[in-house]
């Protein structure tokens, strides 16, 4: 069944501190292990040739925010910064293609859905992406679903506070390891705007459609964790948006080079000496530069070696060690920005066991959305 939180939100403002009042407090273990950056993970980016890394394996940890005063680990708080750059154009172009998507939506699902919001993220992205599609949506319970608790209640409140009548959830979990809780009857609908699915892994010489993460983590995402929900009488649905791939890959790259975008990326290697112990790691030892693959339809987020390093990392769950080397002028692809376009997203929707039903793209080509329903 997995180990979901269930929380009851109310609408007051919670204060949030740090966890931990010092580094030298500080102990990974007690982040849990949806929130601690994962062992094989950072063992499979460093791996000896690049044919053997998983590129990107390390992208879900550029949202994490510091744990106690004077914390390097700040992507969280850089990534705020970085939506709100007149050139980023998640805030920018996305509310309103997402808005003009849902009464198509509708004419689907109806009203009195459950409704997973996947990866919602704070104040401003629940207000602009997701209430105004929800007020025309009308769904009867609203779950938010992250694996930062921060994120997940703030979004809760936000929903709370915009539909008083409506029942509403946060789950704090990793998506990616764990099935969605829906319900045994009735109309679920995963809303995905997709930065996440962007973030996923790739693996040296497959194209997107090839990709093994994005399938798997699509198809996970209409395997029920309860096998009575997937009878006749329930239906799932998925409402999927994405970045797309540009003719003009200068575009597609430029949106990472400004310092905010680059905070985000550098803080990976401030967790990794953070969570894994790994004391004589040197994350200062890098430069950072994103590049377009189009192959794999990814704008990777590559980090050069201006030094040789040998250090051990910890994985301070089961106490397991590896030591990792890093030679000088190596480069290390540990994020990812994967930007499909319009038909390799539906044909890897079809390959994950998802019906795509519709689909549209904005005038400007920036992204494409679309709407599937889970194959029985």
């Amino acid at each position: 069944m997995g180990s979901w939180s269930v929380f009851e939100c109310s609408k007051e403002q919670k204060v949030v501190n740090f966890k931990f009042e010092s580094v030298e407090d500080f102990k990974p273990a007690a982040l849990g292990k949806s929130l601690c950056m994962d062992f094989e993970s950072v063992v499979s980016a460093f791996a000896k040739t690049p044919e053997e890394r998983i590129k990107g394996a390390l992208s879900s940890y550029i949202y994490d925010i510091p744990q106690y005063p004077g914390d390097p680990v700040d992507g969280g708080i850089h990534y705020a910064r970085y939506v709100r750059l007149p050139s980023s154009l998640i805030p920018q172009k996305q509310p309103s293609l997402l808005k003009q998507f849902a009464p198509t939506i509708k004419e689907y699902i109806g009203m009195g859905a459950s409704f997973f919001d996947i990866g919602p993220g704070p104040e401003w992205s629940v207000t602009r992406n997701t209430i105004p599609s929800l007020s025309i949506l009308n769904p009867a319970t609203y779950i938010a679903v992250d694996i930062e608790v921060e994120f997940t209640e703030e979004a809760c409140k936000t929903i709370a506070q915009a539909f008083p009548s409506m029942t509403v959830e946060s789950i704090a979990a990793d998506f990616h390891k764990e099935s969605l809780p829906y319900p045994e009857s009735g109309v679920s609908v995963v809303w995905y705007p997709g930065s996440t699915l962007g973030n996923l892994p790739s693996r040296f010489g497959q194209t997107f459609t090839e990709n093994p993460f994005v399938a798997e983590h699509l198809k996970l995402l209409h395997r029920p964790q309860n096998s009575a929900s997937n009878s006749s009488e329930s239906q799932h649905y998925l409402v999927l948006l994405m970045d797309s791939r540009k003719d003009n890959a200068d575009s597609m790259v430029n949106l990472y080079t400004s310092a905010e975008a680059r905070g985000c990326f550098k803080s990976i290697l401030f967790k990794l000496k953070r969570d894994l112990q790994a004391d004589s790691f040197n994350p200062e030892a890098f430069t950072y530069n994103p590049c377009w693959n189009g192959q794999s339809s990814a704008v990777e987020h590559t980090f050069t070696a201006l030094e040789s390093q040998k250090f051990s990392i910890t994985d301070c769950f089961n106490g397991r060690e590896a030591e990792i080397e890093v030679s000088e002028g190596e480069t290390y692809v540990l994020a990812n920005s994967l930007k499909p376009s319009y038909e390799e997203m539906r044909e890897m929707l079809v390959r994950s066991g998802w019906q795509p039903l519709e689909s549209e793209r904005d005038a400007e080509g920036l992204f494409h959305i679309h709407l599937a329903r889970a194959s029985i």
